[in-house]
């Protein structure tokens, strides 16, 4: 067999070393050389870079690999970041079924489209029997989670035919260890997929006690798959956990105290290392909650329609706050008004420590790049210690 041509990632290792320290030392509340910026791009702007079609990534585990490796080495060398891995969830070698894993593994439909990622079909969970066909599914061993079994293990019999080296650093295999989805929609987002979300929003006022059912059937569920990925994968404890449960933005702060709450407590509890909350849109009146009561170390891609005053208020020097430039604004605006909005963030939250420039959340595919990387040139004009 002829050797593997060594995929060559045009960064100083140096550099990638450099872009740890800046980054760990943020999430430490010490002061880094200025504030770091990591763009949040995924797989729907990236694929497309490499030349390859949604339709088949999805579809075939070297591929998946193969292109996960081509594109963050395009993003590497054409995004200006401060991404220092190319391995994990998010950022290199997983079994990547986006948003779609949890309620496809728990009877909803998958639909794979030619040239975007997959979508969730309609919910199917309406009755008492039907909550008790969903408790009975083997969540862990059917629908898209026995697939990411299947490409896993596949991705790790081809890893040795994508070796990966930044400048002057060694060779790695991204494929030999690729991380399973290790981290969660959240019981409320999963609940609007297998419901459909306007079954579920009427539902929690006229039949609360059937979502408090739901919710920790699916919470079970969660952790069941979670506790998996972790032996599957040998990953280390203290256990780390970043989730979401963006759908639950639309709550108030008493419903989702009530409703939702508790099953996120338990959620987030199950793990005992550095928690990172992913909240799009305006969750003000949520902030306290996460702070106090979730008690998490990270709000990451908080969003853009957050205000500036109340999440100081609320987390300012106590949580780890990634986020909040406009997404649309880096699609259509103009550079200049990017490294403004990122000059008002760092002047609001900066002095707090614990600041990482980001969109908030995820930059739309055909955003200019020199949008984009103006995030990088507002920090380094404005975000030096």
């Amino acid at each position: 067999m002829a050797k593997a041509e060594v995929i060559e990632i045009a960064v100083p290792l140096e550099e990638i070393e450099a872009r740890r320290e800046r980054v760990t030392r943020a999430k430490r509340f010490e002061t880094p050389d200025r504030v770091p910026v990591i763009p949040a791009i995924a797989h729907r702007f990236l694929v497309p870079q490499v030349g390859v079609r949604l339709h088949d990534y999805y579809r075939d585990p070297e591929t998946m690999l193969r292109t996960q490796i081509l594109a963050q080495k395009w993003l590497m060398e054409n995004i200006r970041t401060d991404a220092y891995s190319i391995t994990g969830a998010w950022v290199g070698a997983w079994t990547d079924f986006q948003n779609t894993f949890e309620s496809g593994s728990l009877g909803c439909e998958v639909v794979f489209q030619e040239d975007d990622i997959p979508w969730v079909g309609p919910g199917w969970v309406k009755t008492e029997d039907d909550l008790k066909q969903l408790e009975a599914i083997d969540f862990i061993h059917s629908g898209i989670n026995a697939r990411q079994i299947e490409y896993r293990r596949a991705m790790m019999n081809v890893a040795e035919k994508y070796p990966v080296r930044f400048q002057g650093g060694p060779i790695f295999y991204p494929g030999a260890n690729p991380a399973l989805t290790h981290t969660s929609d959240g019981p409320f987002g999963v609940a609007g997929d297998l419901m459909g979300q306007i079954e579920l929003f009427t539902d929690v006022y006229e039949r609360p006690d059937f979502v408090r059912e739901i919710l920790r059937i699916v919470t079970d569920k969660l952790i069941a798959w979670l506790d998996f990925c972790w032996e599957e994968e040998k990953l280390p404890t203290p256990k780390d956990f970043a989730w979401t449960d963006d759908l639950a933005v639309s709550l108030s702060a008493l419903t989702y105290r009530d409703l939702v709450l508790p099953e996120e407590k338990r959620l987030r509890f199950h793990f005992d290392g550095y928690l990172s909350l992913h909240m799009c849109g305006r969750s003000d009146h949520l902030l306290d909650i996460f702070a106090n009561d979730l008690k998490i170390n990270e709000l990451q891609g908080f969003g853009w329609q957050v205000n500036l005053d109340r999440i100081a208020e609320a987390m300012g020097g106590r949580v780890v706050l990634v986020g909040n430039v406009s997404p649309m604004l880096i699609h259509t605006g103009t550079p200049e008004q990017v490294r403004e909005a990122v000059r008002r963030i760092i002047e609001k939250l900066g002095h707090f420590g614990g600041l990482i420039i980001q969109d908030g959340n995820n930059i739309p595919p055909g955003s200019p790049l020199e949008n984009i990387n103006a995030m990088m040139e507002a920090a380094e004009m404005y975000g030096r210690g």
